[in-house]
């Protein structure tokens, strides 16, 4: 299920990602939020997806990081940064964050 997020939560998930990677498009969907960047250094594309399930934040992540470990790492501190934000936020305090299929821990 997609979260519900105000227009103020978008800005400051935008400035969040914003430190990091290019936003190309911010758009919420009838089942997620899907946020699609470009990483500048590495050249890459990449995607979010944020939703609920269960009381628990998901945020999926898809990006081509294999041998690319320094874009491995943007992107998962870029993900624990929007967690950190929208736990205190929601008060989600379970995430699961899953990147390319595979589901990894904070």
């Amino acid at each position: 299920m997609r979260i519900n997020l105000t227009e103020n939560h978008l800005q400051e998930i935008k400035r969040i990602v914003q430190k990091e990677l290019f936003i190309k498009g911010i758009e919420p969907t009838d089942d997620y939020l899907f946020i699609h960047c470009f990483s500048k250094i590495q050249k890459e594309t990449v995607y979010y997806h944020l939703f609920t399930e269960s009381d628990t934040l998901i945020i999926r992540c898809y990006a081509r990081v294999f041998d690319n470990l320094g874009l491995s790492v943007t992107i998962r501190s870029i993900a624990k940064n929007v967690f950190e934000y929208l736990k205190h936020q929601t008060g989600l305090d379970n995430t699961i964050y899953i990147e390319n299929g595979v589901k990894l821990t904070f």
